[in-house]
């Protein structure tokens, strides 16, 4: 098959589901192209400057084809469009690559949009996707103004309507996520299947080898730990809606009462952000790495903590064997559920509790074991991109039957 996946930024460096799936598809055989802009992500972001130039770059990159890990990156200029990104070009380049199937990022963005309005020219089967979690909001998403309602009303039942008759399936990343789909987006519940972001279980996994325990080693002696400090591990932004300085909080209680634990943080943020972080005790910030370059300090560390909100990151470190605390307040606990522990978001006594829950070697290995097991059975990307492309075909098949018979 020929599939075009569509995604409104895009940077090399980085392990989301735009770098994963086109490779995960692509490994199976078939002629993809991921069409996005020059924008990196998160290019607008006040804060881009300080958490993400240092490690991807410049906020907008050249143009141009490419071949990428087994697909063709293709970047079209960006647009804004009253506020909103667009992609510049967007329908001349799915007429150019003719794709059998299109498989979009985001129900609600624009490119989605143009996608469905292409499709009956082009005759392509249209494949949406949705990663807005609830997390994302202030507070409860459907708590908002008569005003804004009756706009979310009006888009429901006519941009959302539009885009939801023009695609085959829609594949939110969780139960939280499909709910906004369909209660914000518009998108017909009876084309809704929940679809978990993956992990690259070849690249994350844990340390086996002679070689690869000898990383761990070599890693933590640079990093100045002893056999005996207990090394809780964070990875990604530092902003405070992924709350780090709750573990950080957590980590400097457990060290002013002479316990063991450490806390890595291997990210970016404002220079606000950081220096808190390096100045609580018994913390040390790295700054971000490629996706590729991160099992090492995987392997480092010992417990996985991600405070606040939903990240891909928890994945790849159960998968590297560690055993992960989250926040009690998201909803996609299938990632935690016996192979780590919950604590009260944004409590750093209970959370401290937790990591000391967590401090016997047998209990780490127990359940870094099963969260390993798990993630290679039931979330690495190349399982998903074999059930996603069974639903491309599936549908191309019914779209040649129903042809033959008019």
């Amino acid at each position: 098959m020929r599939i075009a996946v569509i995604s409104d930024w895009f940077s090399e460096s980085m392990g989301y589901a735009e770098n994963c799936l086109p490779k995960a598809l692509a490994s199976l055989g078939h002629d993809v192209h991921l069409i996005t802009t020059d924008a990196q992500v998160y290019f607008a972001s006040p804060e881009y400057a300080a958490t993400y130039e240092p490690f991807i770059g410049p906020p907008v990159v050249p143009t141009g084809v490419k071949a990428l890990d087994g697909y063709t990156l293709r970047r079209l200029p960006h647009r804004i469009w009253r506020g909103r990104l667009r992609i510049g070009g967007l329908y001349g380049e799915l007429k150019a690559i003719r794709p059998d199937v299109v498989q979009t990022f985001e129900v609600g963005n624009l490119s989605t949009l143009e996608a469905a309005l292409a499709r009956p020219r082009l005759r392509y089967r249209l494949f949406l996707e949705s990663h807005v979690h609830a997390s994302v909001f202030a507070g409860d998403w459907r708590a908002v103004s008569r005003k804004r309602r009756l706009r979310r009303a009006a888009y429901r039942h006519i941009v959302g309507a539009f885009i939801s008759g023009r695609a085959e399936r829609c594949y939110p990343i969780s139960e939280d996520a499909a709910e906004i789909a369909v209660g914000l987006y518009g998108i017909a519940r009876s084309k809704i299947e929940v679809c978990s972001l993956g992990v690259d279980t070849d690249l994350f996994r844990p340390p086996e080898s002679p070689q690869e325990i000898g990383r761990r080693r070599e890693l933590r002696a640079r990093l100045g730990y002893d056999d005996e400090d207990v090394v809780c591990i964070y990875t990604g932004r530092f902003s405070p809606s992924k709350g780090p300085q709750v573990l950080a909080d957590a980590i400097a209680r457990l060290a002013d009462s002479g316990e063991r634990f450490k806390g890595l943080f291997v990210g970016g943020g404002t220079d606000a952000e950081v220096a808190a972080l390096r100045n609580s005790a018994g913390c040390q910030v790295v700054p971000f790495v490629p996706a590729r370059d991160l099992p090492p300090y995987y392997w480092a560390a010992d417990i996985g903590v991600w405070p606040r909100q939903e990240s891909t990151s928890q994945l790849d470190a159960a998968a590297a064997g560690l055993p992960i605390i989250l926040s009690d307040r998201i909803t996609v606990l299938e990632r935690v559920a016996g192979n780590g522990l919950t604590y009260g978001e944004g409590d750093p006594a209970d959370l401290a509790e937790r990591i000391k829950s967590l401090g016997p070697a047998a209990t780490r290995h127990q359940l870094g074991a099963a969260g390993s097991l798990k993630m290679r059975a039931r979330f690495s990307w190349r399982q998903i991109a074999e059930r996603r492309a069974a639903d491309y075909a599936g549908s191309l098949g019914a779209r040649t039957r129903k042809e033959q018979t008019s």
